[in-house]
């Protein structure tokens, strides 16, 4: 919810407005009015919008413009796989997110299955309506059942098409040994397979935080159950995709999306917020079959 109505509060900034993703606000405020009817229609108003920006600005500035560039990141790659020749995406722990929606849309035959735990998926079965027919909904709790597993079970998965994970806003609330034992799962479900997710950058004192942290929501995420556990270094991201089975393709944090006269026109203060960065990545051919993935598949690790 909180993304969901974070997209809504993008300031439509003519330096940026280009890279706005258009698609995606609209359709998240139709999911929110199906879902949160209440939050919905705060959000429409100028008062309520103004005291949540105030609260942005007062903790994760630049947080409501990095949601949006992250979603248009993430439309920008699934329709490059999809030309590249994916002919299924699969997207974990979806919550809000409208990328199925986006692409089921765009490209009717594509196979759209979402993966997300049956109490979440339950209120956005609910708000999708019929705009979520064609989406394969999976409710299944990943910390109970591999992925491989759930997969299995879906009659419209389909092991040997060029599959698409997306996997976004989620890695870092998984200790690390889950965020490798993830990767494997999904190079052994889908061999010809690609991954667009995002990650935290470790900060100073070594944990994963944005740049600018703020205390309050840290405390706010422990108390709701949801600190972040783990982080990469984007320098060593290379090393840890190749050992899970993938290729990286390309790594970048939401600021970089910006040309040079746009950060201007945002300035300092406008600028998204630093510190996850949004990754690509694909499956390497000759990582099928490794010893040391069986392994990973083979002992019990809790991803969540």
């Amino acid at each position: 919810m909180i993304v969901a109505a974070g997209l809504q509060l993008v300031r439509p900034v003519a330096a940026v407005a280009a890279l706005l993703p258009g698609e995606a606000i609209r359709r998240g405020e139709a999911l929110l009015r199906g879902a949160h009817p209440r939050m919905a229609g705060l959000l429409r108003r100028a008062w309520f919008r103004a005291l949540c920006l105030t609260l942005e600005r007062a903790t994760l500035r630049g947080i409501c413009l990095h949601f949006a560039l992250r979603k248009r990141a993430m439309r920008d790659h699934a329709e490059a796989s999809i030309v590249a020749g994916s002919s299924q995406v699969v997207v974990l722990g979806a919550g809000l997110d409208t990328l199925c929606l986006e692409l089921q849309a765009a490209y009717p035959p594509l196979c759209c299955i979402e993966i997300d735990h049956p109490a979440t998926q339950h209120v956005k079965l609910r708000a999708a309506g019929a705009d979520g027919r064609r989406i394969h909904f999976i409710g299944a709790d990943l910390a109970q059942r591999s992925l491989g597993e759930v997969l299995a079970a879906c009659p419209a998965f389909r092991r040997d098409a060029p599959t698409l994970f997306v996997a976004e806003g989620l890695l870092m609330y998984m200790p690390l040994a889950a965020v490798a034992a993830l990767f494997a799962q999904m190079a052994a479900a889908a061999p010809d397979s690609r991954v667009a997710f995002t990650w935290m950058e470790p900060q100073a004192d070594g944990r994963p935080n944005f740049s600018r942290p703020s205390r309050l929501v840290d405390f706010w995420l422990k108390l709701r159950g949801e600190p972040m556990l783990s982080s990469m270094p984007r320098a060593g991201l290379a090393r840890f995709l190749r050992d899970a089975g993938f290729a990286m393709e390309g790594a970048h944090e939401s600021v970089e999306l910006l040309g040079q006269a746009q950060r201007q026109a945002l300035g300092p203060e406008g600028v998204p917020i630093a510190g996850e960065y949004i990754c690509f990545a694909r499956a390497a051919p000759q990582a099928n079959g490794r010893g040391g993935h069986a392994a990973i598949l083979r002992t019990p690790v809790p991803l969540f």
